[in-house]
Formats: C-alpha cells, sequence, structure tokens
C-alpha cells in the first residue's frame, strides 16, 4: 500500500531538517525533530492565516524548553500533478533567537529608501 500524501510530506521534511519524523500514534503534537528543530507538518488545501499562527505558537512553546527551533513546515495541496513548494514558518522571536538582531550592512542607509544616510 502506498504511503498516505500527509506521511510522505513529513518524511521529505524530516530529511530537509535533518530529522527524524514521529510517528502519529506516539501521542505528541510534534510530527519531526531533529537536534535544533522541531516541527508541525500540515499538508492542506486551505489553513487559515489565524491557524497557522496558533500552530507557530504551539511549536514555539513546545520547543523552547530543549532550545530548539520551533517551525511549522506547510504545503498547499492543490490536486494530483499540482505541485507546490513547501514553506517553513516560524515566529518573529524564533528567527530572531536563531539569527540574532539584524544590522544593516556597512553604508547602507538603514531605512533602504535610497535617500542619503542621515538626510
Amino acid at each position: 500500500m502506498a504511503d498516505q500524501a500527509w506521511k510522505s510530506f513529513e518524511r521529505e521534511v524530516a530529511a530537509l531538517l535533518g530529522g527524524r519524523r514521529h510517528w502519529a500514534n506516539a501521542g505528541g503534537r510534534l510530527d519531526v525533530e531533529s537536534s535544533t528543530v522541531v516541527a508541525q507538518c500540515k499538508l492542506r488545501r486551505t489553513l487559515s492565516l489565524e491557524a497557522l499562527t496558533q500552530l507557530a505558537e504551539e511549536v514555539e512553546r513546545i520547543a523552547a524548553p530543549q532550545w530548539k527551533a520551533g517551525v511549522v513546515a506547510v504545503k498547499v495541496r492543490r490536486g494530483r500533478g499540482r505541485k507546490s513548494p513547501t514553506l517553513i514558518v516560524m515566529t518573529a522571536e524564533t528567527w530572531a533567537a536563531l539569527h540574532g538582531p539584524a544590522r544593516p550592512p556597512a553604508g547602507i542607509d538603514e531605512d533602504l529608501t535610497g535617500g542619503e544616510a542621515g538626510a
């Protein structure tokens, strides 16, 4: 029997993140875990921005005590033969924890409006 599409998607995400897939009956809220990242995977026809935000907040709460980044891997299910890209979604807090405070490169105006710095 062929894998369910969602199971295949979870395996793809596990490979992308360098982790392993949690089996569905494990009882946890995580689908994938690596040494640095935990993820929820959603393969959906539709997913509201509110639902996506709640998922990102939830996975961030789960990841924090483990000192890992919490992400949501989401992919729109367009139908047979109609591919879509995988999106990796995280909160701004997770982004900042991974990358530190953003600083523009030397010589670049911070507001990037094309005007002169300090004008």
